[in-house]
């Protein structure tokens, strides 16, 4: 097909419907009437001689070759959209962005609150925070329903670009009154204790999958939450002991009084990473936030490290 032929407007509607997997809530989106975005993808599929999307319960999904389709025209787009936009210098402290970020739970606190201090009083940068719990990471990325994760390594996906944080360095807490558990406790004594743990079965909470230190315990899991706060909190309040990545531990440790137990616990490679779209990899205030989150989780490691 010659491209001469493809409006490009037809392409701001077939990302549209993509995106909102209705054809109401795309036309809504655009500010068309669904008539006029029903003859537009009408007049696509002709021309490209494939329905693109077909209907499912009360929307439509794409077709396969409309999977095929997204990630290029979805760069293509911003590509367009970036060279003709007026050229705005980032300065966080008088420019105006929203970002929305997905966040591990053990980092958020580290990350958001760094974030706090280096923006400025009557900054126009506002955060939204989206819960990792609900909210896939592949998916919200890739339609640009985030601006960035801290998070496990997702799905390899070919546009989406990461960097490691840092190690997750699981490590079991207990409560600094707990009438069996000590530093001295010997591994087998601590591991036959209940523990709070993450509800990791298939389906539970999104992007489970990629938390894979608990497959490797063979331990009895007396409560499952969907948070690891809940983790620590639980653990302060009862007899049960706990598994959370060491940078989380450190920071809770005096605030919940808990001990962080030196027992041995299956050793993994996973580290927290910075996950982004790379339609982002040169945008200013993208640059601005991963240099200020990847400064975040450095320093809080080091200050640990010092205490």
């Amino acid at each position: 097909m010659n491209m001469r032929e493809i409006d490009l407007n037809l392409l701001v509607v077939f990302e549209a419907i993509y995106s909102a997997g209705n054809i109401s809530r795309a036309a809504d989106k655009l500010n068309l009437s669904q008539p006029a975005l029903s003859n537009a993808l009408a007049r696509l599929r002709k021309q490209l001689d494939n329905p693109l999307f077909v209907r499912s319960g009360n929307g439509v999904a794409p077709t396969s070759l409309a999977e095929e389709m997204i990630g290029p025209i979805r760069d293509a787009l911003f590509a367009i959209e970036q060279s003709i936009a007026p050229k705005i210098v980032f300065d966080p402290a008088v420019t105006k962005r929203h970002f929305k970020l997905i966040i591990a739970d053990p980092l958020e606190q580290i990350v958001v609150g760094s974030l706090l201090r280096t923006i400025a009083d009557g900054s126009r940068i506002t955060i939204e925070l989206q819960p990792p719990q609900t909210t896939n990471i592949e998916t919200a990325l890739l339609e640009g329903k985030a601006d960035l994760a801290v998070f496990l390594m997702p799905i390899r996906v070919a546009e989406l670009n990461n960097t490691p944080l840092c190690s997750v360095d699981p490590v079991v807490i207990a409560r600094c009154d707990h009438p069996r558990i000590s530093a001295q406790s010997p591994r087998q004594e601590v591991m036959r204790e209940g523990f709070v743990s993450l509800a990791l079965s298939p389906g539970k909470l999104e992007n489970s999958e990629k938390v894979n230190i608990l497959k490797r315990l063979n331990v009895r899991q007396v409560v499952q939450v969907s948070k690891v706060s809940s983790i620590a909190q639980l653990v302060a309040e009862s007899d049960l002991v706990g598994l959370i990545p060491l940078i989380y531990a450190r920071k809770l440790a005096p605030q919940y009084r808990l001990q962080i137990l030196t027992i041995p616990v299956p050793e993994i490679e996973q580290k927290f990473q910075l996950i982004w779209h790379r339609r982002f990899d040169s945008d200013a205030a993208h640059m601005w936030l991963r240099d200020n989150i990847k400064m975040a989780v450095s320093q809080a490691q080091e200050a640990q490290h010092v205490a």
